[in-house]
């Protein structure tokens, strides 16, 4: 290896308990390596990523993901104390290997002493990854006889209980169970019920927090007779608790569904907080914004209904939002300002040539107006929930199973109570690729299901805020020419987004008629209306 190199020091940690692989340890064996002598090198990162499972993708990772698909250029190696703190599966191994050669990065695991950089060192290192991926699913396996039988029984096993559940003695106090805390359950069917309806989880927060309900850490202080410490509801709160597997009461180990011997997920409580169908759908609603202009500031954004959705119908680019001062009269009285959108193009000097340029409540009404009059009336659809793409998963579900049944008919199962390990193994494999198999198959053709009411009864309800995450959540876009037909106002073009595309699916006959039109319009000429209308339909 080189001197003088860029490393980037991968540290992980299931749970920072163990002295034997702490985060500190790591720090002190990679830092003590690369400082050697012959090597000279720096450490110009950490990539550390407590509690995640080694059977967790490198890329997946919430730190290390980030530096191998956006800072890649920043660093020459990866490297980590031991090869398990990289990953402990030989597929996503070879998947890491494979991007080091392509982008010219090399690959250290200072105890295994590897020296990726020869193709002997390669060979070792993917025999090691698939030896210590074997011994995992084997410490798996017999972790998981080990509870079998409480999990059958839905016996809760240890530690405090999840957010919605409180513990229950049963059998005279020989087990306990999960069942729904029904203190706190209402905040739960309100969180649920609130999503559903279009609300964005930093409403939902500001809205607990200002009416005083404990968080759910605060809510079992409560219970023990603890002083609460205060701590207030954030956006971030409510979508980690959404997106956890308890909430459809999904046991898992080291982050991975337990499934049974028919290979469907173990749900622990009897009565779960939601169904999985029910969960899948409040995780897609939570989904960040789909719109790439999103990130508008929230100063702007907070006073701004098409923040993210209105456009400049000369070059395309996203409208930004402001205040201007009013102006003085001849006779010295104060007329008060308006907030309007521009071409966030031609206001960075960019090459859009007029630059559109509106006041914000004449464009906010015209759009309201539309909604109400239009899609208002139209009976409202939804995509079923599918969730996010499995097949990555599948893939190296796929490739453990076939390693499995390989190193079955190798021999490697022989010994005395292996071969049971190995029918228990095959069996969770072979239901979470079924499983797995499943799921992506339903994502790739999601239905659509009526909500049972119709889009102007869900636009009513709602506040600004939440009218902007609605129709940036169905990808509606409206754009605005400074001068229209008539050249003393502007026109407008509102797309519809998915709710134009599911109106298409679920009525093809009626598409162009007056119940489903591919475009709104005011006050352009039908080439404008064209431009927006090509545009849907090739998307």
């Amino acid at each position: 290896m080189a001197p003088g190199l860029r490393y980037l020091a991968c540290l992980r940690l299931s749970a920072d308990s163990d002295g034997s692989t702490s985060i500190e340890w790591q720090r002190g064996v990679i830092r003590h390596h690369v400082s050697s002598p012959h090597l000279s090198g720096i450490v110009v990162g950490e990539a550390e990523d407590t509690d995640v499972s080694g059977s967790l993708s490198p890329f997946k990772r919430p730190k290390l993901g980030k530096w191998l698909t956006s800072k890649a250029d920043e660093f020459d190696v990866i490297i980590a104390a031991k090869m398990d703190r990289l990953t402990r599966r030989s597929t996503h191994f070879n998947e890491l290997l494979e991007w080091a050669q392509q982008n010219g990065k090399f690959i250290v695991c200072v105890e295994e002493g590897f020296d990726l950089s020869t193709p002997q060192g390669k060979m070792m290192a993917r025999m090691t990854a698939v030896f210590a991926e074997a011994e995992w699913d084997t410490i798996q396996a017999r972790i998981l006889n080990g509870v079998q039988t409480r999990l059958e029984n839905r016996s809760w096993l240890v530690g405090a209980p999840p957010t919605g559940y409180r513990i229950k003695a049963v059998e005279g106090g020989k087990r306990k169970i999960l069942e729904i805390d029904q203190d706190f359950y209402p905040y739960v069917e309100e969180i649920f019920r609130r999503i559903r309806e279009g609300q964005s989880t930093h409403r939902i927060a500001r809205d607990f927090n200002g009416r005083g309900i404990l968080t759910w850490g605060d809510h079992l202080r409560k219970l023990k007779g603890e002083e609460t410490r205060g701590t207030q509801w954030q956006a971030t709160i409510l979508n980690k608790f959404i997106r956890s597997s308890w909430v459809p009461g999904l046991y898992t180990y080291k982050g991975e569904a337990v499934l049974d011997d028919q290979g469907d997920p173990v749900i622990l409580p009897k009565t779960p907080l939601a169904t999985m169908d029910e969960w899948t759908d409040l995780v897609d609603r939570i989904k960040p914004s789909r719109s790439p202009t999103a990130t508008v500031s929230s100063r702007n954004s907070a006073k701004s209904l098409l923040s993210g959705v209105a456009h400049c119908g000369e070059c395309g680019a996203p409208f930004t939002s402001l205040m201007d001062s009013g102006y003085k009269r001849k006779d010295g009285t104060k007329v008060p300002g308006h907030r309007r959108y521009r071409c966030s193009n031609k206001f960075k000097g960019g090459n859009c040539k007029s630059g559109s340029y509106i006041r914000a409540d004449i464009l906010d009404v015209w759009v309201d107006q539309e909604i109400r009059g239009s899609v208002g009336q139209w009976d409202m659809y939804e995509r079923a929930g599918v969730g996010p793409s499995q097949a990555r998963e599948l893939q190296s579900a796929k490739a453990r199973l076939e390693q499995l049944e390989t190193d079955f008919l190798a021999g490697e199962y022989d010994g005395e109570g292996q071969e049971e390990s190995y029918k228990r193994m095959h069996k969770s494999l072979s239901g979470k690729v079924a499983l797995l198999a499943k799921q992506e198959e339903e994502r790739a053709r999601p239905s659509l299901k009526p909500a049972g009411k119709k889009y102007g009864e869900v636009w009513e309800a709602k506040d600004q805020e939440d009218r902007r995450e609605f129709l940036r959540e169905y990808q509606v876009k409206v754009y605005v020419w400074g001068k229209g037909m008539n050249e003393k106002e502007a026109g407008f073009v509102m797309d519809l987004g998915d709710i134009q595309a599911m109106a298409e699916e679920l009525f093809p006959d009626r598409v162009g008629r007056t119940r489903v039109k591919r475009v709104f319009s005011h006050n352009v000429p039908e080439e404008y209306r064209r431009k927006v209308a090509e545009a849907v339909l090739s998307r």
